[in-house]
């Protein structure tokens, strides 16, 4: 049994309109998301029994996300109400806007599976990260949620 051509014409050019349209789809769905590195210096501040080991700030067109790693010192334990604070801060010295992070000893975000290491990532709206002039980020284990040390 012979296939006619057209029937053969015709599923071709089906599947090469659906690939059109997926990598269309695919191609609007991605700048949605475009993502740039943010400008602002980012000042990692560590404290007793925990270290910040790296920082990233990107921006979308609508937030900016601070993300990164920390690690416990060296024999210390990380304590139920530790977090990462992170704050924006405008040219005199003003905090603009601050988030926390929590860091659960109980249930770890390994950082790239590290042993040790624990993520975080907080946002914050872009109107705020154009207020600023830099980005604070502070592992810090001795106050309570919610109860900024600065």
């Amino acid at each position: 049994m012979k296939i006619p051509k057209f029937i053969i014409r015709l599923s071709q050019l089906a599947l090469a309109g659906t690939v059109v349209i997926t990598l269309g789809a695919c191609a609007s769905f991605g700048s949605l998301f475009r993502q740039s590195d943010s400008p602002l210096p980012i000042d990692a501040q560590s404290s007793l029994g925990g270290q910040i080991v790296s920082t990233r700030a990107f921006e979308t067109q609508e937030r900016l996300y601070v993300s990164g790693s920390m690690k416990k010192g060296f024999g210390s334990h990380i304590p139920p109400a530790a977090h990462v604070d992170v704050r924006l801060i405008d040219a005199s010295g003003r905090v603009i806007a601050e988030k926390q992070d929590d860091i659960d000893p109980g249930h770890p975000r390994l950082s790239s599976g590290r042993s040790g290491r624990y993520s975080y990532v907080v946002s914050f709206p872009i109107s705020e990260a154009r207020q600023a002039s830099k980005i604070e980020v502070q592992y810090d284990r001795s106050h309570k949620k919610g109860h900024s040390s600065r």
